[in-house]
């Protein structure tokens, strides 16, 4: 053990001791409240297992308490962004969703990235699971119910299933309350329609998103480049060609760009459809920190 974790572990104990010495003449923390303290502390100091031991510890003391959210909350952080234990973390989730299953407010936000854990994961099907409870449990609001539609159509469309995709996506769009999130809902259903080639729908959407005047920086970028996939696909090279020269300066990897142009043409329509990993899409933002857009190529 280092020796500033050390010092702190002492200066822990040593504070916790003495707190709990003077807790009935001064009314201060103890029990559940003193490892809630403890744990706070620690996690502010970037000590995370020395926190979660003390979050468990008040999870586990305080049945009823006020803060247990907070404890699931950060005890999943642990798991996952420090420790990379998914495993654990799923299972800290599903507790607390069960916990909180009668109040769909709170709980959302468990389900929601439940069902993102799933999907790392590879658990595909209990991912659908999970946001489809989300959709169950918006209450009517519209941020929500995009949100777990979106990550729904990209799951389904993983699975193969294309024509599902496509209509949670239609509606993503029909719902959406910002131009972000609409043109990332019809970027999805460009890239869904390039699946079963079909690159003539997808030119439409496409355009579509480039006309749109506050659509992100990156979500025009990316239409494009399958723009030129599309026009690539209906060997209609010289506008394919004209597409991928405009994005050369704005392309996140312009040796990318370089290398398509430079194999333009060589390649079958049928054999350019984009070949998506598992997971992979545009989920619309959100405050529950579903990431940005995953570029292609």
């Amino acid at each position: 053990m280092s020796a500033p974790r050390s010092r702190l572990l002492a200066s822990l104990l040593a504070c916790a001791l003495v707190v709990g010495l003077l807790a009935c003449d001064r009314g201060a923390p103890s029990g559940s409240a003193l490892d809630l303290a403890i744990a706070r502390d620690a996690y502010a100091g970037g000590y995370f297992l020395e926190a979660e031991t003390a979050y468990e510890r008040y999870l586990q003391s305080d049945p009823q308490g006020k803060h247990r959210l907070e404890a699931w909350t950060r005890l999943v952080e642990i798991a996952s962004g420090v420790k990379g234990d998914m495993a654990k973390a799923v299972t800290l989730l599903e507790t607390a969703t069960l916990e909180y299953n009668s109040r769909p407010e709170v709980n959302w936000p468990l389900l929601f990235r439940l069902g993102e854990l799933y999907e790392l994961q590879g658990l595909r099907k209990k991912a659908l699971d999970a946001w489809g409870r989300c959709l169950d449990t918006s209450g009517g609001d519209a941020v929500k119910a995009v949100q777990a539609q979106m990550r729904m159509a990209v799951a389904n469309r993983a699975l193969g299933k294309h024509d599902l995709a496509l209509e949670l996506l239609t509606q993503c769009v029909s719902q959406a309350k910002d131009v972000e999130t609409k043109s990332r809902a019809m970027y999805e259903m460009a890239q869904t329609l390039s699946l079963s080639w079909q690159w003539a729908k997808a030119i439409t959407i496409l355009d579509e998103i480039q006309a749109l005047e506050k659509a992100p920086q990156d979500v025009k970028v990316m239409s494009a480049y399958l723009l030129a996939d599309a026009y690539e696909a209906q060997r209609n090279i010289p506008k394919a060609r004209e597409i991928l020269l405009s994005l050369k300066d704005t392309y996140p990897n312009p040796e990318v760009i370089v290398a398509r142009l430079a194999s333009l043409g060589q390649q079958h329509g049928a054999q350019i459809a984009p070949q998506l990993q598992p997971g992979d899409g545009i989920p619309a933002e959100a405050d529950s920190g579903v990431p940005k857009a995953r570029r292609r190529r």
